[in-house]
């Protein structure tokens, strides 16, 4: 089938980049993400700030349900709590305490049920790990030579890799960033989708509505209001970096733990949803603490130069699954060490975007320079890359479709990638344009074995060959496109996993989003479209496909049609080695900076 997909939305400033360099030149350095992309929306990011006369009036708003879910227990649950202005509006007086979370979980994880158990001691164990090396790190900062993990600089080479972080040493971002702080979406389209599903408040925030309110859904855990009540879960893995130390008031960050807090605390959940907060509440403790440690740490220089290195593989893991923000689904993992390496990939697919921004900011949990022990030689990294590729891979069967024992887990790591395409803060298109000829070297690489972590990890963290591994074969068939860029149009066709070709024939998944997310870019690394056509384009379509992913997940009550679409697009993506590209393109923000500077914290005034 053909469908034209035209020029972005009448109105939308088109950005210039010179042909040559489509991120920075020594006289003009890009623009955040969000500034590009949103021309018209508000002056100033809105958590951490005070925000702008554009600003909707509750931006913070989470006493709300989805249209959907009216008359439902969550839906008078929700209603209850906006009558009542009170701490609590359940009987239980369930209150938010990680610690106490943490406590009955090592102490008593059978206390809900024996079922339970298995998943609440790997909760425990990851929760316990990750709070000792968050420790470990601390003392490390002032007093170095520990056992368990320790920072040194990274290992450059004469490359592909070594060049662009060349730029980045040389000044070509002139000490900025253009990745942006969390900000909100006043595009039109975005406003309708909101209005047209009953979302509103936090869903102003397109970093929260991608997590909570489409990437949560994706997992399917319930299909009824409970997987609702596992998206305002999610809410605080979006919050706990900010909630209580950004500067829009601490009257209003007292506000809405207050409200998150009504929201938990609801009566009649049954024993599995009461795990589930469990979970969640106790992976708290872990990002309660590394915010209270960056927190101190704001104003202390980095080289970005310096990676952390692990002494022990699987506490490693831990320690990226827990900063996963995915607890509210653990309980829908496979049980076992597979389950732990799934809660790992989704901190893993997102560190390949953050890599050059988290050697600017020091961020002790990155696991690319984690699995590369420090290394950023292009030889490295490709190493890394399909590593991480066959980990990904054991979450689907041979013949390429989802696994159903690890589809919520899978849904968890696919869905980050659209997170970061969609957010309004990652700058992944401007970094994949800088080195989509990379997509070359990774896609020679053999993208299509499974396996588990300690297949290809030995136990202290060094890349190994593993010696038993199945092969994923794809079916694949051919889509046709139509697409204009610049002016010019574009017509052809594409060979991508049939489940995306049979959801986009359904009309399930619109088109529109194949397009966005593989097409152009393809189109640029065949070297039909010039970069700044390319990135131009990209940022100009780029709130109509935030709104278009969203609504189309929605509009069909997230089915598994186009669950497992969405899945397989994905992962064309990474087959094709775009996120290699992306990774090493994220190198030209591998300069000095601030430690956490990607976080906002109180200013002092």
């Amino acid at each position: 089938m053909t469908t034209a997909h035209n020029e972005p939305p009448k109105g939308r400033a088109q950005v210039t980049i010179p042909d040559q360099d489509p991120s920075v030149t020594s006289s003009r350095v890009l623009p955040e993400v969000c500034v590009r992309v949103h021309v018209d929306g508000p002056a100033e990011p809105v958590i951490g700030m005070n925000g702008s006369p554009q600003t909707p009036a509750d931006p913070f708003g989470v006493l709300w349900t989805r249209n959907v879910v009216a008359g439902s227990p969550l839906a008078e649950h929700v209603a209850e709590a906006r009558r009542i202005p009170a701490a609590h509006t359940g009987t239980t007086r369930w209150s938010y305490d990680p610690q106490a979370a943490q406590r009955t979980l090592r102490d008593n994880p059978a206390s809900l049920g024996a079922r339970f158990e298995p998943w609440n001691r790997a909760c425990s164990d990851m929760t316990e790990h990750a709070c000792t090396l968050l420790t470990a790190i601390n003392q490390a900062r002032s007093r170095p030579g520990g056992s368990l993990i320790w920072p040194a600089p990274i290992e450059m080479s004469d490359d592909s890799a070594g060049a662009i972080l060349a730029r980045a040493r040389t000044g070509a971002n002139e000490g900025r960033t253009t990745k942006s702080h969390p900000w909100i979406c006043t595009d039109p389209l975005w406003t309708e989708v909101m209005s047209e599903f009953g979302l509103t408040g936090v869903a102003s925030l397109p970093s929260v509505a991608m997590g909570a309110w489409w990437m949560a859904h994706l997992a399917n855990d319930y299909q009824d209001w409970r997987q609702d009540y596992l998206s305002m879960l999610d809410y605080t893995f979006y919050f706990e970096y900010n909630v209580d130390t950004a500067t829009f008031g601490r009257r209003r960050a007292e506000q809405i733990l207050r409200d998150l807090n009504r929201l938990w605390d609801m009566d009649g959940l049954s024993a599995e949803l009461q795990v589930r907060r469990l979970h969640m509440t106790s992976s708290m403790a872990f990002f309660d603490t590394k915010r209270k440690h960056e927190a101190i740490l704001r104003r202390r220089p980095t080289d970005g130069l310096t990676a952390w290195v692990h002494r022990d593989r699987d506490w490693w893991r831990d320690f990226k699954a827990q900063d996963s923000g995915a607890w509210a689904h653990f309980l829908s993992f496979v049980e076992g060490e597979a389950g732990r390496d799934d809660m790992m990939l989704t901190g893993v697919t997102n560190d390949w975007v953050d890599l050059g921004p988290d050697l600017r900011n020091d961020e002790c949990n990155q696991s690319v320079l984690a699995m590369t022990r420090g290394s950023v030689t292009t030889a490295a990294l490709l190493q890394c890359y399909e590593r991480s590729v066959w980990m990904i891979n054991a979450q689907f069967t041979t013949d390429g479709t989802v696994r159903p024992d690890r589809y919520a887990a899978c849904m968890g790591t696919i869905g980050t990638c659209f997170w970061e395409m969609c957010n309004h803060r990652h700058d992944l298109w401007r970094y994949y344009a800088l080195a989509v000829g990379a997509c070359a070297e990774a896609a020679a690489r053999d993208l299509y074995k499974a396996c588990q972590l300690a297949d290809c990890y030995t136990s202290d963290l060094e890349p190994r060959e593993p010696a038993d591994t199945t092969s994923l074969t794809v079916p694949r068939r051919l889509l046709s496109y139509e697409v204009v860029v610049a002016g010019d149009r574009h017509t052809g066709q594409v060979a991508l996993h049939t489940a995306v070709c049979d959801a986009v024939d359904s009309g399930v998944l619109p088109l529109d989003i194949v397009i966005y997310a593989y097409v152009v870019p393809t189109l640029l690394r065949d070297g039909k479209i010039a970069s700044s056509d390319f990135l131009s384009y990209m940022d100009s379509a780029y709130c109509a496909n935030f709104a278009t992913v969203v609504r189309s997940g929605h509009a069909c009550a997230f089915s598994d049609l186009y669950c497992r679409a969405i899945a397989s697009l994905v992962m064309e993506q990474w087959w094709c080695g775009m996120y290699f590209a992306i990774g090493l393109g994220s190198l030209i923000e591998a300069q000095p900076g601030k430690t956490a500077g990607d976080r906002a914290h109180e200013v002092e005034r």
